[in-house]
């Protein structure tokens, strides 16, 4: 059995609902490293979900209640389950919880018209407008790096102190690794990490990022998050500046997978010179299955897409007999 571990941090998007939203993912990833490595993934990789979802659930509740009121939980709470079962990559959940999305008013929710609707918009815009309110001391940000420090602390455990790492970020949780990643790069040249995170980790080369030398953003709206800064702001270095010190026979990349269909996503080498500098490649692909894939209903499906999944763990394959 080997000793060789890659650390593999996985972070959901906005349409997560349950904390086994990457069990799928890490299945596929799983399956496609052992055939491709020849070696078996349980004795190769480590992989650890961060699920960052319950920072915002308690006020995505109220918020919900106080515009349908109680009668909208029984409604909510079915969507919730839907949304769970679609981000595993059910089509069926995802044409269920569609197929409602027309539906203007139900008996009990009042003058709160196309619920579904107004769900979709609590959850996915009710996140990223909640995530980015964070940064002005309301916690919300600070919460979500905590998160994912702690999954962070979990692999070095795991998977060794200076266990090279890949992280796969989802939607939003593109958006959020790449603060967290960008915010532990900061912390390495001085400029403090916020404080909940910093008590999540230890003083490991993984734990200060050092490690980090693979990057996947599937789906990603960072293009508009981009757009906040002049000049599309700075990017996030990819691998850490470290990296080649830690692990000089291994290469890192950043991949940028995008389905022109998906209306979230986009590429994002064209947003700069630094941009195009920073991300190695922006990905082409088609993800979903006909006809689903043709429309923006195609955004849950990417990491539960082997076309998405192989030439990942393709990667990870080679830099295992890397190290």
């Amino acid at each position: 059995m080997t000793r060789r571990k890659l650390a593999v941090m996985l972070v959901h998007g906005v349409e997560s609902a349950g904390e086994q939203y990457a069990d799928r993912a890490m299945r596929l990833l799983g399956e496609e490293f052992t055939r491709i490595a020849g070696v078996p993934a349980a004795e190769a990789l480590v992989m650890e979900p961060a699920f960052w979802a319950p920072v915002f659930e308690p006020g995505q509740e109220q918020l919900s209640e106080r515009l349908g009121g109680s009668s909208s939980r029984f409604l909510l709470g079915a969507l919730d389950k839907l949304a769970s079962r679609a981000s595993q990559g059910s089509t069926l959940a995802l044409l269920a919880a569609a197929s409602t999305a027309g539906l203007r008013w139900l008996p009990g929710l009042g003058d709160a018209h196309f619920p579904t609707l107004r769900w979709l918009i609590v959850h996915y815009l009710g996140d990223a407008v909640a995530y980015h309110s964070g940064t002005d001391g309301t916690g919300h940000y600070e919460q979500v790096q905590a998160t994912l420090a702690r999954s962070l602390h979990t692999l070095a455990e795991k998977a060794g102190g200076d266990a090279p790492l890949a992280v796969l970020g989802h939607s939003l949780g593109s958006v959020v690794s790449s603060d967290f990643l960008y915010d532990l790069q900061c912390a390495g040249e001085g400029r403090p990490l916020a404080s909940p995170a910093r008590a999540e980790l230890g003083d490991t080369p993984i734990e200060r990022g050092e490690t980090f030398g693979w990057y996947y953003t599937l789906g990603s709206p960072l293009a508009l998050w981009a757009q906040r800064h002049p000049g599309f702001g700075v990017p996030l270095t990819v691998p850490h500046p470290e990296f080649s010190e830690r692990h000089p026979r291994q290469r890192g990349e950043w991949i940028n997978v995008y389905d022109p269909d998906d209306i979230i996503s986009s590429r994002l080498r064209p947003l700069s010179d630094a941009w195009a500098a920073a991300v190695t490649e922006d990905r082409r692909v088609t993800v979903g299955p006909w006809p689903l894939g043709l429309t923006p209903l195609a955004h849950p499906y990417y990491w539960n897409e082997r076309r998405v999944i192989v030439p990942i763990a393709s990667a990870l394959a080679q830099a295992w007999h890397r190290l």
